[in-house]
């Protein structure tokens, strides 16, 4: 006779370890946020060299990333740690691919407009 519930089975073969979504998302924000946050306060509140501050502010966004993502993950009892952490550093960069490709478009566009009306 068995003394476990239906869903025994079903949770048996529930595989957690896969990246969660908003865990990715929050964590994402909390670098970008911990890396403008220690820009600002080392360049513009304490009056450091700008190298100095890109360090803090690069090192500010590992950190905020790495905590939230291991906290959140560890707050929900997944064991996707790294592919929530993995995942984030990715939006974080292909943000900044977007970002960077929107720019250039953007100065190519105004170039052309400057040279097609001047």
């Amino acid at each position: 006779m068995d003394s476990g519930t239906p869903y025994d089975d079903f949770e048996a073969d529930f595989d957690d370890t896969g990246p969660s979504l908003p865990i990715i998302l929050i964590s994402a924000a909390c670098g970008v946020a911990f890396g403008v946050i220690g820009l600002y306060l080392t360049y513009t509140v304490a009056g450091w060299d700008l190298p100095a501050s890109v360090f803090v502010a690069a090192l500010g966004a590992s950190a905020g990333l790495g905590i939230a993502g291991a906290g959140l993950t560890s707050l929900t009892g997944s064991r996707a740690a790294m592919a929530n952490i993995t995942m984030s550093c990715g939006l974080i960069v292909i943000s900044l691919i977007f970002l960077g490709l929107c720019m250039l478009v953007g100065a190519l566009a105004a170039t052309l407009l400057l040279v097609g009306t001047g």
